[in-house]
This record gives structure tokens, sequence and C-alpha cells, in this order.
């Protein structure tokens, strides 16, 4: 993971200015030694959690995981990495409730596999699912199939979610107490479904270790300064542009963790993800065009040569002819190139992320580096990195509006 930065006159910042753009290491120190990042060393559970999720997928044609929010996006993001995925792994996060019973017409009760998350295990969107399901069995007369191909992932505690397990001798994983859902990606949170997909979770741990290990490496500048310094009030969003489809889920887990852990206290900065090229048609006239409020990050990989070829024949005699000979991943590489050079010329303060390979390391790396820059900027901002105090007045009225 190579990380450059551009239009960024670091070099003229002194030491007390407010606008410094180095790390504190008192801060990083703190962060590193966090449980959600620390768990990567813990080789016990790691292998615990693998022989028990071994045993649970073994004969299972098909993988379904509930859950909502940190429940659910950090093991989207590692799943959506996997090309070739050893078992079909499905999500659901949402209760809209005719695309539910759309999608849970026909169960196979037999062979496949429901792995329900929750931390607090009274989530009401999760306990919902996990309600209907229980009646769709029941009904069908497979309640005991069901309860023996599902697995609990929740804190062992008084709760809904829990003592329904016990009581039923469901499979129970324990959710660490000390740890928040959108921080739970590298526990077994994120990891069940991403075993399950064939992933090494030893590479994922090595890739995050090596970030924890070489700070100074991976973090040469203190986006969370840079952002919310006085100097620079005018980033009302932080744009971040993935340019491989397998990163798509990364950017939906990212948008949780920056927004639930900045924005409190009228304090806060936007983000937004952006799908390259995509949004290049949708989105690139505002970025280029628009108010230049924001800061850019595009996370690239290599693309030249890759993929399918482009047919010759198509092209002959067309306006189009420099498609041939190449194939779309030549394309991609183009066109990332072209936009990240329009902002250079253009003298946009942005960064690049560069990821050779996407993969289990890769992926470690850029996970651990967006959970330190997002609490090192919690800290900077004087916002506590790990409530949303905010989202309980809802919460509460949701409950009301039930009785």
């Amino acid at each position: 993971m190579d990380i450059q930065y551009y239009n960024l006159e670091k070099k003229n910042l002194s030491i007390d200015d407010e606008n410094i753009l180095i790390f504190d290491e008192k801060i990083l120190n703190t962060i590193k030694n966090l449980r959600c990042l620390q768990i990567i060393n813990d080789k016990k559970l790691l292998y615990k959690t693998i022989e028990v999720i071994r045993n649970f997928s073994n004969s299972k044609n098909k993988i379904i995981v509930f859950g909502t929010g940190g429940s659910n996006l950090g093991a989207r993001a590692l799943n959506n990495i996997s090309l070739n995925r050893n078992i079909d792994i499905e999500f659901f996060d949402n209760i809209d409730p005719l695309f539910f019973e759309n999608s849970f017409k026909n169960i196979d009760y037999n062979n496949t596999g429901f792995i329900i998350v929750s931390k607090s295990g009274e989530t009401p969107e999760t306990l919902s699912q996990f309600g209907v399901l229980i009646e769709k069995a029941e009904q069908e007369k497979k309640l005991n199939t069901f309860f023996e191909n599902t697995l609990v992932v929740t804190e062992y505690k008084n709760s809904t979610l829990y003592n329904a397990a016990k009581k039923n001798n469901i499979l129970t994983l324990e959710h660490d107490k000390d740890i928040g859902g959108r921080y739970s990606i590298f526990s077994n949170v994120g990891i069940a479904p991403a075993i399950i997909a064939g992933l090494d979770i030893e590479q994922l741990y090595l890739g995050a270790k090596e970030v924890l290990e070489n700070i100074d490496k991976y973090i040469d500048i203190n986006i969370g300064k840079l952002l919310y310094s006085s100097n620079n009030s005018n980033y009302n969003s932080s744009i971040i542009m993935t340019y491989s489809d397998s990163l798509y889920f990364f950017g939906k887990w990212y948008l949780q963790l920056w927004s639930e852990s900045l924005g409190k206290e009228n304090k806060g900065i936007t983000p937004i993800h952006s799908v390259g090229t995509t949004d290049q048609h949708s989105q690139l006239q505002l970025y280029l065009d628009g108010p230049k409020d924001k800061f850019f990050t595009f996370i690239t990989s290599d693309h030249f040569g890759k993929g399918l070829k482009i047919n010759n024949k198509f092209f002959d005699n067309t306006s189009a002819d420099y498609l041939k000979n190449k194939s779309m991943g030549d394309l991609m590489f183009a066109e990332q190139k072209a936009t990240i050079e329009t902002f250079k010329r253009n003298k946009f303060k942005f960064r690049q992320i560069h990821l050779p390979l996407i993969n289990e390391l890769s992926i470690g790396k850029l996970l651990t580096l967006s959970i330190i820059e997002t609490i090192a900027t919690c800290t900077y901002m004087d916002v506590n990195p790990f409530n949303q105090p905010a989202v309980e007045q809802g919460k509460i009225l949701t409950k009301e509006y039930l009785r």
C-alpha cells in the first residue's frame, strides 16, 4: 500500500502551526492498544473461531448473515474482496418487508446456515429478521432444523438474543464487549463470514500488523488536522473514490465508521463514497467545477492488462478505435490515471492510496489505516469516537410507536 499526497506543502508547516500534519505519538500509542486492533494478536481466539466456523459451515450450500450497521458492513467489506468464494454468502441488513418476504419464499433449511449478529442482543431490526424466520420455520415444521443451522454472535449477557440462543441450544460466538460494532471488523463479527468465504485471516491480520508496527511509513499526514484545522475550515466533505468493485463495501463500511465517530456536538466532516469509473459520469462535474469545499482520497489498483480482451473488428473504421488491442482493465487504468492527473493539474489537494493487489494483506492495511485516522481525527476534534448518542431518541420513539 503506497500513499501519495498532492498539492500539500508540508515543508512550510512549523511544529507550532495549528495546521500541523504530524501525528501525536501519545495518541497513536493509545489507538494502537485498543482492543479492536489488538485482537489481531489473539491467535488462540482466531484458531478457535476458525474451528467453530468451519464446523458450522460444513456441508452447507449457502450462508445468510443477518445484522445491521457494524454487525454487517465490516463482514461485507471483507467478503467483497473474495472473487472465488467457497460457498454462496448473502447479507441482509435492512427490513424492507416486501423484499425480505420475497427473498425467503423458498428456504432450504437443511443446507442453509443462518448467522444472526447483534452486539447488544437487542437490535430491533435483527430481532425482527430472526423472529420472522422463526415464524416461517415453525409454520413449515422446520424449527428444530433452523435452530440447528443457526449461529448467534452477541455479547454473553442477559439479552433477548442471547437468552433465545441459550434456550434453544443455538450455537453462539461471543461478541467482544470492548469492541463496538463499527470497529468489529477484525473480530468474529467480520471474520466469521470471511472464513466461510475462504479468505486467509492470518494474511488479513498480517496487513493490519504491518500498519500498526510501521505507523510513520503509512501515515505521513494527519488527515484529521488537515481537514479540521481552522485554516482549512472550508472542507465540508471528504470524498473517497474507490477504483475497484471489490472495494464497494469497504466504502460503505468507511461511511459508517467516519459518520458515527465524528458527527457530534455540531462538529463533523461529511464522508461521501464515490465509485470509479461509475461516478465519473454522475458526480465528477460537481467535484471539479463546484464548490472547493471537499478533500479527495482516490483508492486505486493495478488494472493494466487485466480482464477480458475487447473485440477489434467491432471498432474498425470507428471513432472508438482507441479501444482496439485493449483489455477492459486498460480502460479502467486509463480513466483512473486521467482523473488523478486532472485533479493534479487543477491544483486540488488530494491523496492517492494505491493497492497493487486487492487481497487480504492489502485490505488489512487499508482497514487499519482507516480506523487509526478516524479515531485520531475524533481526538483532535474533541469528540468521543465510540458512541453515537444522537440516534438514541429515534430508537426510543421506534419502540413507543410499536407498543
